[in-house]
């Protein structure tokens, strides 16, 4: 039950029906006789609570204790040291790890204001498929690596390849949007944007290099090895096979953790995105 500011209790009547009850008084127990009135109905913030049934002794209505500060959104315990109930704030119950939808790739782009990081996460869902995700973090995000070291929303930046936690309430946006509940980052990738110079199928499987320099100025082409693994997708999230990508085209590579040192060099594509027309 989540705990309101102000909770009232309602008491209707209907009749009178007739108990005795034990009342404490300076510290001295007595017996005292009461009006057990099961036909008065209690309700809390609007809603019935039946198990709350009150006793009026001497006009005042008494209810019982336990019943009635778990109905308030309290825990109720019994101080022996000190011979007084304490009354501490239910802990709001968080959903279960199985509601949060799980989404893995690499932040495009983060932005943070007033306390709040927004991601842009394109990646892939639990089954494989695309998906494309605003993380929204806050101080209530659990941030870790993958040893369990706990990061900060400042490790978080376009590059950072993360497995994120997040639901189950989505936004209906394009992209949608959710609050994240957990970020793992599972490492960085190195960001290059150019144009493609060629596209390249070999025995192990595609290649797209960026840049076209030929000679001495090779060093500062790059050659994408493309695997199944891969994801290629336009800036509008819509899907694309490497054979589809043309000489010309602008793409924003993410790729690594690891780069040869040959000339050009080469490493793993992790993620390309194929750039609108008007950015060519």
């Amino acid at each position: 039950m989540k705990l309101k500011k102000k909770s009232v209790i309602l008491l209707t009547a209907a009749g009178i029906l007739g108990a005795s009850a034990v009342a404490g008084a300076a510290g001295l127990t007595q017996k005292v006789s009461g009006l057990l009135r099961a036909d008065i109905h209690v309700s809390v913030n609007g809603a019935a609570y039946g198990s709350i049934e009150p006793v009026y002794i001497d006009g005042k209505a008494y209810v019982p204790l336990r019943d009635t500060a778990g109905a308030l959104g309290y825990e109720l315990t019994w101080n022996q040291q000190a011979k007084q109930f304490d009354l501490t704030p239910k802990k709001e119950e968080q959903a279960p790890v199985d509601a949060y939808i799980v989404s893995t790739g690499v932040v495009t782009d983060a932005q943070t204001a007033n306390g709040l990081t927004s991601l842009n996460v394109m990646g892939k869902g639990a089954a494989g498929t695309f998906n494309w995700i605003i993380a929204k973090v806050d101080k209530d995000t659990v941030i870790v690596d993958e040893s369990g070291a706990v990061k900060t929303a400042a490790d978080l930046k376009a590059g950072s390849r993360i497995s994120v936690e997040y639901g189950p309430i989505v936004a209906l946006s394009f992209p949608a949007q959710s609050h994240a509940a957990k970020v793992t980052v599972l490492g960085e990738r190195s960001i290059k944007e150019d144009k493609v110079g060629a596209v390249n199928k070999t025995d192990s499987g595609w290649q797209v290099q960026l840049g076209s320099g030929t000679g001495d100025a090779a060093v500062s082409n790059l050659v994408l090895n493309v695997s199944d693994d891969t994801l290629i997708v336009t800036s509008m999230g819509e899907p694309v096979k490497v054979q589809d990508i043309k000489v010309g085209d602008k793409v924003q590579a993410y790729y690594g953790p690891a780069t040869t040192r040959s000339i050009p060099p080469q490493s793993a594509a992790d993620t390309i995105v194929v750039l609108p027309a008007d950015a060519q």
